[in-house]
């Protein structure tokens, strides 16, 4: 204990001790103390200082006197031990018989065990630091033996040291006490281990909490006071900041994180020499996130020493880690119109980590999406079913799909997210092409797409029944068509003929048939890009006609060539024919439906030389009914 702290022990055991009793307001009566901490026992000591002997003695058993202690406890004959449990300021009173009351004020205060703080020092010592200011003096007892080696008087920042020469853990005891005040009141006991040297201390984290405080976390050892130090933009130059004792955590306020980065290094401070031993520092970061096109990019500056690795954390998942302390990153694997929240962690050697402030923002990408080049249609009955082939680096929110002529201007149908697009209105007749546009998650629309027409089948039969099939090239496919492909069906669809066309567009059919009137025809056109799927024209129905064979004049006399004995209506693709022949006065001199000769008779009946009109009912192969009709000549043969 030091010489001053010994003096100033024996000034306040001497004050304290200065009273050995108190006299009642009137003088009657004494007590031996007036305040103490509850619980407080009071004894009146005399009750005769005015009644020296011989003069009858007061509060005897001859002579009673009524004792009242003033907190609602009961009054009482020759009650010469009081006890107040309860805090408060008392009127305790005796009550003579013959010569009346007396009085003296009781004070009793709230038991506080006093609050103080150890600091370790170096070389097994220690420094206490009263920070209670309930008592007017305090006592310290290093060992807890009963033993007061230091007393300190209540102000700021008294302090006494005590050397232990040797490690151990130690109990030490302080107790605070009021000047003319009974020396009742509770000690405050703690456990104190004595170290021959300070813990170097380490920061755990360091967070940035938003634009303007920090958080340092650290693991404090007992009864060691710290410093904490400040670097603006720097990590070796340092200021100091506070003081810490009996804390693990530290906001640092009234910063500008997006403006600066701070660094920290914590000392444990030996208060008995006034030295430090440092922690290494940790530095926060000033982050930036710029969003750029199709690149979120990283910025920060912070100093870098002693980081080991860089982390970057991106929406709460640890995105990446660096050797060492970089400055930047630049994000590229992202998708536009997705939220994306960065933080930087730096991680120091010993374990230390410093957290950045999250940044948050929108990716977006500017990259014109690539046209729709490759679009296969499919003519059908009716309307057209349009296929395509789309980039696949580009993911797409809605295709477009405008329909209308070459040099008329196009207008929007339809749109759909998918490949595919049906229009039901769509018929050969009206020669409409198409064109594929769309947008992407980006809302960055394509290039415009190629132009699409659908395959136009068409076809012409000249008397002789040739039939000359042409179509319209189809457009749609970037590397054009590879091959025309024509297939040939009779009228219930049975595949007659498979023709590979090239890149003709125009194909005669002059192959007699006498079975077959109703035709049917397709045009598929093959891509030369594998992987496409083929284009198919509209289907096209082809009736031939019956086209009539019959004679203008017969000679029914049995004389000339078989031939011209009868008058005969012939055909192709006739199922039925009904025959009527009129005379001159449109009398009916012939019916037949069996599609039989007529040989110039009625009823058996050979008919003169003259004109005569005939009119055919006929059914073809095609289900067709209609009728001609013309005039014949009986010839008779000139004897």
């Amino acid at each position: 204990m030091k010489k001053g702290s010994f003096i100033g022990l024996i000034f306040l055991l001497s004050a304290l001790s200065a009273h050995a009793q108190y006299t009642s307001r009137l003088g009657r009566f004494s007590v031996d103390e007036v305040k103490g901490c509850a619980p407080f026992t009071v004894t009146i000591l005399n009750t005769n200082l005015l009644s020296p002997p011989p003069s009858p003695q007061q509060c005897t058993a001859g002579f009673p006197c009524l004792m009242t202690p003033g907190d609602s406890g009961p009054t009482q004959q020759n009650q010469f031990t009081l006890t107040y449990t309860q805090p408060g300021t008392y009127t305790l009173s005796v009550l003579y018989q013959n010569i009346g009351a007396d009085d003296i004020q009781i004070t009793v205060d709230p038991n506080v065990q006093p609050e103080f703080e150890i600091y370790t020092c170096s070389g097994f010592q220690t420094s206490i630091k009263i920070t209670d200011k309930t008592y007017d003096q305090y006592f310290i007892d290093f060992n807890n033996d009963g033993t007061i080696e230091s007393a300190i008087p209540n102000s700021n920042n008294q302090t006494a040291s005590h050397n232990y020469g040797g490690a151990g853990t130690f109990n030490i005891s302080v107790r605070g006490r009021d000047i003319n005040s009974a020396n009742n009141c509770a000690a405050k006991i703690q456990s104190f281990t004595a170290l021959p040297v300070l813990p170097t201390p380490q920061i755990n984290t360091l967070t940035a909490l938003n634009s303007t405080s920090l958080q340092l976390v650290f693991t404090p050892q007992p009864n060691i006071q710290y410093r904490l130090e400040i670097g603006v933009n720097s990590g070796t130059v340092f200021q100091q900041f506070q003081t810490l004792y009996g804390v693990s955590t530290v906001t640092i306020p009234n910063l500008q994180t997006d403006n600066n980065f701070y660094c920290f290094r914590l000392s444990s401070f030996d208060p008995c020499t006034n030295t430090h031993t440092y922690s290494a520092p940790v530095c926060s970061h000033n982050f930036d996130l710029s969003i750029e096109n199709g690149n979120n990019r990283l910025t920060w500056t912070t100093a870098s020493v002693a980081v080991v690795s860089t982390e970057i954390v991106r929406n709460s998942t640890s995105y990446t880690i660096i050797p060492g302390s970089p400055n930047q990153l630049n994000d590229v694997d992202v998708e536009c119109k997705t939220n994306y929240c960065y933080q930087v962690i730096n991680r120091y050697a010993g374990g230390g980590r410093s957290i950045s402030l999250q940044k948050c923002g929108n990716a977006f990408t500017t990259v014109t999406p690539t046209a729709v080049n490759n679009v296969s249609a499919l003519v059908a009955s009716p309307g057209v079913q349009l296929t395509w082939q789309q980039d696949p680096a580009f993911t797409v929110a809605q295709h477009s799909i405008s329909q209308g002529k070459p040099g008329s201007g196009f207008s929007v149908i339809g749109q759909t997210p998918v490949q595919n697009f049906a229009d039901p209105d769509y018929t050969t007749e009206s020669g409409n092409c198409y064109r594929i546009n769309y947008t992407d998650l980006c809302d960055n629309t394509s290039n415009q797409g190629i132009l699409v027409c659908p395959i136009r089948l068409s076809a012409s039969i000249d008397n002789e029944n040739v039939i000359t099939v042409r179509w319209s090239g189809f457009k749609g496919w970037q590397s054009g068509v590879a091959n025309y492909q024509l297939q040939k069906f009779d009228k219930s669809g049975g595949l007659m003929a498979t023709l590979n066309l090239g890149a003709d567009t125009v194909w005669v059919d002059d192959q007699p048939d006498d079975v077959n009137q109703v035709l049917q025809y397709f045009i598929t056109a093959q891509p030369i890009q594998a992987g496409l799927s083929n284009s198919v024209s509209n289907r096209l129905v082809v009736t031939r006609e019956a086209n009539l064979f019959y004679p203008t004049a017969f000679t029914p006399d049995g004389v000339g060539p078989v031939e011209n004995e009868t008058f005969t209506v012939r055909g192709h693709y006739i199922t039925r024919l009904e025959l009527k022949v009129f005379d001159r006065w449109g009398s009916m001199v012939y019916f037949n439906d069996k599609n039989e000769p007529w040989d110039g008779t009625n009823n058996g009946r050979p008919l003169p030389e003259g004109t005569y009109v005939w009119n055919a009912r006929i059914v073809d192969f095609a289900g067709r009914t209609f009728t001609r009709g013309s005039t014949v000549v009986i010839l008779k043969k000139k004897n």
